[in-house]
């Protein structure tokens, strides 16, 4: 990823009665940046300059890289067909362009339009890609599998794309430019944004929130923090309680979250709460109010609180490998498995198989047999060595030497038995059979023999028991099958003949432990559930009924820090292995004292 890529130094653009931009000065190093902000904000004349459709009125532009755009108005060639739009035809059918290749244009609907807007960008050389808010007019249902394909396209270049919707922002942009008045009023991390808001205005920009001031704190929290801060819906719960001041007046469900109107009868004073949903009727009972911090839970009863730490991983060691480079690129690893006398297998986002030893050096290393629409994610080692690797974006299973040589291939791209769509996650059991999740719509998993013969499918995609949105980590322990259905933030257990067991429930103390986006999972040495957690930044260890053993790790780029994680593995020795993804590096722990 190449750094200040593009500068902007006090640049404005005018407007009728007003400056649509006004002295905006902003550096974007890369990687993937959603600009926000109301209707009139400055969103579109933003990402216009970058674009060069129009130049500032003052100021200066640093951009020496080449620029696809998918402008609001998808800015499509008339005279041209879908397929002159797009030669790759693999993408095409990856957006639902496949049935239309002929069409001109004005016959699309505008989601098709949005979706040929988009593939034209994907599919071009640029090094930075320019989006305004590019799946507006997209079915909602199939926006998520659209943007990971923009995101498995994208590569190693930078893209800026406009957005009102904070929870497309917060799956896929690493940095946020908030804009209100044609000001910049925010340039930095997303999630540091999401969590730690410093005032109100910034704080909705990412969606809906409690924002608390010390008094507030002080009467609803019972004196947790010494400033105003945001709580967001997720971190706080409604609980019935025999004592206490606080009474709910109304609550209503809103899907993700609830609203409900508290009154503390001490005071008189009323309040709307944001909180998790909850099946219990609260309306005219007394509640207490529980917020839920990162790593904390602090249970609050008006006049008496409680606060309990949720244990930590003890971690003696923490070392950060990086990954050999490829030409100007630092790839990141994306997924990563334990070989044989411990060797690491990484695949990264150059599409390389790197093998490292047990102390982290490079051993072999070979290139995908192709990768110009994609690139690999999950790998797994067998016993005899070969090493097993999902080519994602190819549809189909390679199978290397312990040197890179291509054993045998199975699989295509389909929805029926024994073809795939985007697989992305794999395991294996005792007898090396091996389990094979996929996603894009087709969310399941398949079992096959180690020579690739279909043995069986389960699993399909949805929210509900038994169904996945990205099962993107499996583990096997004495035939049940763990999956990370990462979207639905769970782990769901299934037998190995393809039984829905249960959802495991991970506890502390008598509280649930929530996942947020857990996107691999592991055994350890003492058959405990070690998982990644891609949103949360943190590696968490439960045992195999759900009991929590510790967390460790936060958001970050420092020492005991992770950015978005992507996979995890275990060596013999107990040794964890990271793919920290977000920060471009391999992460060697030592676990215990």
């Amino acid at each position: 990823m190449v750094d200040s890529v593009i500068r902007f130094e006090n640049v404005s653009l005018g407007g009728r009665q007003k400056p649509r931009l006004e002295g905006l000065s902003l550096t974007l190093s890369g990687g993937v940046t959603a600009v926000m902000g109301a209707s009139g904000a400055g969103k579109t004349s933003l990402l216009n300059i970058l674009a060069g459709y129009e130049r500032p009125s003052a100021g200066t532009i640093q951009n020496d890289l080449s620029v696809a755009w998918v402008p609001s108005g998808f800015g499509l060639w008339p005279g041209c067909r879908v397929i002159e739009h797009v030669k790759d035809k693999g993408l095409l059918e990856l957006l639902r362009l496949d049935d239309c290749h002929e069409a001109f244009p004005n016959t699309l609907s505008l989601g098709q339009q949005a979706r040929l807007s988009v593939a034209r960008a994907l599919g071009s050389s640029a090094e930075v890609l320019i989006m305004d808010e590019p799946l507006a007019h997209v079915d909602p249902r199939h926006r998520p599998a659209y943007w990971q394909v923009i995101r498995d396209y994208l590569g190693d270049r930078t893209l800026v794309f406009a957005s009102h919707e904070p929870e497309t922002v917060l799956a896929h942009a690493g940095e946020v430019c908030c804009l209100a008045d044609g000001m910049l009023v925010y340039h930095g991390d997303t999630m540091e944004l999401y969590v730690d808001p410093e005032t109100e205005d910034l704080a909705h920009f990412l969606g809906r929130t409690n924002w608390l001031s010390a008094e507030d704190q002080r009467l609803w929290l019972g004196g947790v923090g010494a400033g105003a801060q945001s709580l967001r819906p997720e971190r706080v719960d409604l609980l019935p309680s025999s004592g206490g001041n606080v009474r709910c007046l109304s609550s209503q469900n809103l899907g993700l979250y609830a609203e409900s109107c508290l009154r503390d009868d001490e005071t008189g004073e009323e309040r709307v709460f944001l909180h998790r949903s909850t099946t219990s009727a609260l309306t005219g009972v007394k509640v207490a109010v529980q917020w839920l911090a990162l790593l904390m839970v602090f249970l609050i009863v008006v006049g008496c609180a409680r606060e309990s730490a949720l244990p930590e991983i003890p971690v003696s060691e923490f070392k950060a490998w990086r990954l050999p480079i490829d030409g100007p690129k630092l790839p990141s690893p994306r997924s990563v498995a334990t070989g044989l006398n411990d060797e690491v297998i990484v695949l990264d986002d150059a599409g390389r198989v790197l093998v490292f030893s047990s102390e982290g050096d490079v051993l072999r290393r070979w290139s995908m047999p192709d990768v110009k629409i994609g690139r690999p994610e999950g790998v797994v080692v067998l016993d005899n060595g070969e090493i097993v690797v999902c080519d994602t974006h190819y549809s189909q299973i390679q199978v290397f030497s312990r040197e890179g040589k291509v054993l045998r291939t199975f699989g295509q791209v389909g929805r029926g038995e024994g073809e795939f769509i985007y697989p992305v996650a794999i395991a294996r059991d005792a007898q090396n059979q091996l389990y094979i999740g996929e996603y894009g719509s087709n969310d399941r998993i398949q079992k096959f023999t180690a020579a690739g013969d279909h043995l069986l499918t389960f699993g399909s995609f949805g929210t509900g028991l038994g169904e996945f949105q990205r099962p993107s980590g499996i583990v096997w322990y004495e035939g049940t099958l763990y999956v990370a259905d990462s979207v639905n933030n769970r782990i769901q257990l299934f037998s190995d003949d393809g039984k829905f067991l249960r959802e495991l429930k991970i506890t502390h103390e008598g509280e649930s432990v929530s996942l947020h986006l857990p996107y691999d999972l592991v055994l350890d040495a003492q058959a405990n559930l070690i998982v990644v957690e891609y949103g949360a930044g943190r590696v968490l260890s439960c045992s195999r009924e759900g009991n929590l053993i510790g967390v460790y790790g936060r958001q970050g780029a420092g020492v005991g820090q992770f950015h978005t994680p992507w996979g995890v593995t275990v060596d013999s020795r107990g040794h964890l292995r990271v793919a920290d993804t977000g920060n471009r590096r391999l992460v060697a722990m030592k676990v215990g004292l």
